[in-house]
């Protein structure tokens, strides 16, 4: 099985006026894009991404308009807000949050989509380079992320193969562990999976995994 790895957004076009650049020009400085958990692994048909832009605005203010081309058929794609404004003559950055509404639950990682910010004398343009061949997507085992929410609260993340339901264990120790289940989480088109636990604050060490039912188990 082929797999296709590469950084999730990357810069391809940055495009500057001819005219001379002074400080007191306003100028859109850089672009980055992620999704976001677990909002984006609800299994609606949606994911959520969060846009970056970082912008100067010089002598007067920069208004940057957020766009996304590239996408598979009948995928739509909103931004809120559509656009970023910039005052002053320092480095800002602003977030947008950018929604994929899809018509079915397709990988859309999977896909080479485009997000564009441009201004009045530049633009730049991010792309989703292309991760894993679908059939991977498919098939790859989990991997999976602890995050301290605080007050006991825990919040694990995976990704692993389209469709396949995780069973979410923990163990006090990984030397002979007996591994007890706590609950499970289907993993959206994209493979991505989210799940909530507490323990008491107090409570000791505990080791966490993701099974699946016909595949390997995955610490």
């Amino acid at each position: 099985m082929k797999k296709q790895i590469g950084a999730l957004f990357i810069a391809i076009t940055f495009g500057l006026a001819s005219a001379g650049t002074s400080r007191a020009m306003s100028t859109l400085v850089s672009m980055s894009a992620e999704a976001m958990w677990p909002t984006s692994s609800t299994p609606d048909g949606n994911l959520v991404y969060s846009v970056t832009t970082v912008g100067r605005a010089g002598s007067g203010m920069l208004e940057i308009a957020l766009t996304a081309s590239n996408m598979p058929p009948g995928v739509s794609v909103a931004f809120s807000p559509a656009s970023l404004r910039f005052t002053g003559n320092q480095l800002t950055a602003q977030v947008a949050t950018m929604t994929v509404s899809c018509p079915t639950l397709i990988p859309i990682d999977c896909f080479a989509f485009t997000i564009t910010g441009t201004a009045q004398r530049e633009a730049i343009t991010i792309t989703n380079q292309v991760m894993f061949s679908p059939e991977y997507l498919a098939l790859r085992p989990a991997t999976l992320l602890l995050d301290n929410l605080g007050n006991g609260n825990l919040k694990l993340r995976g990704a692993g193969a389209t469709g396949k339901t995780y069973q979410i264990e923990w163990a006090p120790t990984i030397v002979n562990p007996v591994w007890t289940p706590v609950g499970s989480s289907i993993a959206d088109a994209n493979g991505r999976f989210t799940f909530f636990t507490s323990q008491a604050t107090n409570a000791p060490m505990r080791f966490f995994r993701s099974v699946t039912t016909s595949g390997p188990v995955n610490p």
